[in-house]
C-alpha cells in the first residue's frame, strides 16, 4: 500500500534521502564534455522474434531508436551496436546476429574503450521466458538467464547503465540487473506476465521531437520516458478494450524492486529523472556553444539535479525551510532560463 505523503519514511530512506541532498548541493557544475558523444554507448538488441510481423515490428524499434540516438541525441554511430536475430534485414544497421556469443564480444568491444564515467544505455526487444524460478532472454543459440546477462552487460566498467528491457517475463529479470547506479526499466512486472508487450515501441516513442518531455526542459529524462510509456501502455489496453497484460516498473535504488509509480515515497526515480540520454544540452539551445552558454547550461542542469534531490528530503525538514529551499533554487533556475534564452 502506498505510503500517504505525510507519513513518516522508514529511517533508511530517511537517511539516503539527506545524504542524497547533501551531496548534490555540494557538487560543482559538471563539464558537458561528461555527457558529449564520446562518454556514451548503446546497445540495441532483438532476440528470436519467432513470427515474421513481430519481426518486424521489432526492426522497426530498433530503426527509430537508433535514428533517435545518432540523431537528435547525437551518439557517436560508432558507440551504437546494433544485434538482431537476422543481419540480412538491414545489413546496414545491423551490426551482429543477437547470439550471447555476440552480445559478449560488443561488450568485451565497448569494455576496452569505454571511460568509467561514461554512460551504458541497453534496449532489449525480442522474447524472454520465466519457468517459475529462472528468467531467460530467447537469443539464437544459448539463451542467458537474467543473472549471466547481469554478468556480460556490467563486465562493461562503465559507472551509468541504462537497461531497458522490453521482453515478455522482463519482470523477473529486474532483481538480477538492479545494482547501485543502474537503471532497470521493465515492461512487466513480473516474470508471469507472458503475453506480448507494447512498452518496448511506446519507450522509443518517448524519445521523437521531445514527445516525453514532460517538464519542457528540452530535455528528455529516463523517467519521463518511462512515465510517458507508461500511460501510453495504459492508455492503449483501455482503448482496445483489452485486459491490460503488462505493469511496467522502474528500479534505480539497487533494492530489485521495480515501482510502477516511481517517486519519493517509494524512494525510486532519483537517479532516472537526473538521467538523460543526450549530449547534456537542451534541444533548443544545441549549436551556440559559446563558454558563457556551456556554463550556463552545465549551471543550470546542477541546479535541476538540487531540486530533485531536495524533493526526496522533503520529509527531513520543516515546511517553511523546504519552501524557502526551493524558491531559491527556481528563481536561480528562471535566472538561468532567462539568460539563455535570450540568446537563443
Amino acid at each position: 500500500m502506498p505510503l500517504c505523503p505525510s507519513a513518516p519514511l522508514p529511517l533508511a530512506f530517511r537517511l539516503w534521502g539527506v545524504a542524497v541532498l547533501a551531496l548534490f548541493l555540494m557538487m560543482p557544475p559538471f563539464s558537458l564534455a561528461s555527457d558529449s558523444g564520446q562518454g556514451r554507448w548503446a546497445i540495441l538488441i532483438s532476440g528470436i522474434s519467432g513470427d515474421p510481423e513481430l519481426q518486424e515490428e521489432f526492426l522497426k524499434w530498433i530503426r527509430d531508436l537508433h535514428a533517435s540516438l545518432a540523431g537528435p541525441m547525437q551518439f557517436d554511430r560508432g558507440h551504437v551496436f546494433v544485434l538482431f536475430d537476422d543481419p540480412s534485414k538491414d545489413p546496414g544497421l545491423i551490426s551482429y546476429k543477437s547470439t550471447r556469443e555476440n552480445l559478449e564480444k560488443v561488450c568485451r568491444e565497448i569494455a576496452s574503450r569505454v571511460g568509467k564515467d561514461d554512460l551504458v544505455f541497453v534496449f532489449i526487444a525480442g522474447h524472454g521466458n520465466f519457468d517459475a524460478k529462472t528468467y531467460k532472454l530467447n537469443l539464437p543459440g544459448p539463451d542467458p538467464t537474467a543473472e549471466e546477462l547481469a554478468s556480460i552487460l556490467y563486465s562493461i566498467p562503465a559507472a551509468r547503465f541504462v537497461v531497458a528491457n522490453m521482453t515478455t517475463c522482463s519482470g523477473a529479470s529486474v532483481p538480477a540487473l538492479s545494482q547501485k547506479g543502474k537503471i532497470v526499466v521493465s515492461a512487466t512486472k513480473s516474470g508471469m506476465e507472458k503475453n506480448q508487450t507494447q512498452m518496448g515501441r511506446f519507450f522509443v516513442e518517448a524519445f521523437k521531437n521531445g514527445n516525453a518531455d514532460s517538464d519542457k526542459n528540452g530535455r528528455v529524462s529516463v523517467l519521463e520516458a518511462f512515465n510517458y510509456a507508461a500511460h501510453k501502455v495504459e492508455e492503449y489496453y483501455s482503448t482496445q478494450g483489452l485486459l491490460k497484460t503488462e505493469h511496467p516498473v522502474l528500479d534505480d535504488d539497487g533494492d530489485g524492486k521495480g515501482q510502477s509509480d516511481p517517486g519519493p515515497e517509494n524512494g525510486e526515480g532519483f537517479l532516472a529523472r537526473t538521467t538523460y540520454l543526450d549530449t547534456g544540452v537542451p534541444a533548443w539551445a544545441r549549436g551556440k556553444g559559446t563558454p558563457e552558454e556551456e556554463a550556463l547550461l552545465a549551471e543550470m542542469q546542477t541546479v535541476e539535479r538540487q531540486i530533485e534531490a531536495l524533493k526526496y528530503a522533503r520529509s527531513e525538514m520543516p515546511e517553511a525551510e523546504y519552501e524557502k529551499k526551493l524558491e531559491g533554487l527556481l528563481v536561480r533556475l528562471a535566472t538561468i532560463n532567462a539568460k539563455l534564452r535570450k540568446n537563443k
